[in-house]
């Protein structure tokens, strides 16, 4: 019986000498397994935004690259032939097979030159990110423009992430692309009464310091539909509105996008004119 008792009693504390030994094996590993995550971490976030550089370098080149061969055949239309027109659809639909790609990978408008004589063929795609102004023509004036300024309350430089335009009370407000009603705010600071707008391609818009609202969170609405009207709500001096775009969640400069679809419309009247005088 002692033998036993004596096994017994020299097994509980060769298990419990094991249990320690786990123990404080445990907290060395996880202790090692959090630098080796934060190790690993760091690696893939470093490669990973040097991979998504290359990919976007390698996405306008290869965009550059449609859209001088879609110039070059523009031009080749006016000697009509059926293998131009070939050729033709035959690059726009190698376009179409990256463009939805393209558009949510690039950052700002400095790369939608890549896609000028496309959208002249597809014109339509305008509606769907921001390509036009908020308001109607010759009813506001811009007040204040993109990037750093002196704040007209606080006084302090403050970095304006969007654009005034001033313009009468009550001035509608339309949307700029086709979207979804994100967000409805109403608010006696900031942005004041203001919507938010999701579009396609990482694309939102915002529209501050509202008088009305004429849209509820959720609604799909189309590019130029009347959303609101212009107010002077939240931290304002007077009747204006604050128009800003945000493209994969970072606000860029919205004044490239004023004219966009003007700009392309304008072109595509041109193009179809000259085309018709020659005929």
């Amino acid at each position: 019986m002692k033998f036993f008792s004596s096994f017994g009693f020299w097994s509980k504390k060769v298990e419990a000498k094991g249990l320690e030994t786990k123990l404080v094996f445990g907290k060395a590993g996880l202790r090692y397994f959090v630098v080796l995550m934060v190790i690993s971490l760091f690696y893939l976030v470093q490669n990973g935004l040097g991979r998504s550089d290359q990919q976007l370098e390698d996405a306008v080149k290869t965009m550059e690259l449609y859209e001088l061969r879609l110039e070059m055949n523009l031009n080749d239309s006016l000697n009509t032939g059926q293998g131009t027109a070939i050729e033709r659809e035959r690059l726009l639909m190698a376009i179409e097979t990256r463009i939805v790609g393209f558009l949510y990978r690039i950052p700002d408008y400095s790369y939608i030159s890549s896609l000028e004589t496309y959208l002249k063929y597809r014109p339509n795609l305008l509606t769907q990110f921001p390509a036009a102004v908020p308001l109607g023509k010759g009813k506001y004036s811009i007040s204040r423009d993109y990037g750093f300024r002196i704040h007209p309350i606080s006084k302090n430089e403050k970095n304006h992430v969007g654009i005034d335009l001033s313009a009468p009370d009550g001035t509608t407000v339309h949307a700029t692309a086709s979207g979804t009603i994100k967000e409805v705010v109403y608010s006696k600071k900031g942005y004041g009464t203001h919507i938010i707008i999701w579009h396609r391609f990482g694309f939102e818009t915002l529209y501050g310091h509202l008088e009305k609202v004429l849209v509820h969170k959720g609604e799909s609405i189309a590019q130029h539909q009347i959303i609101g009207t212009v107010g002077s709500t939240g931290s304002s001096t007077g009747p204006h509105l604050h128009y800003e775009i945000l493209k994969n969640r970072e606000k860029i400069d919205p004044r490239p996008s004023f004219d966009l679809k003007k700009k392309i419309y304008d072109e595509l009247f041109f193009s179809n004119s000259r085309t018709e005088g020659v005929e």
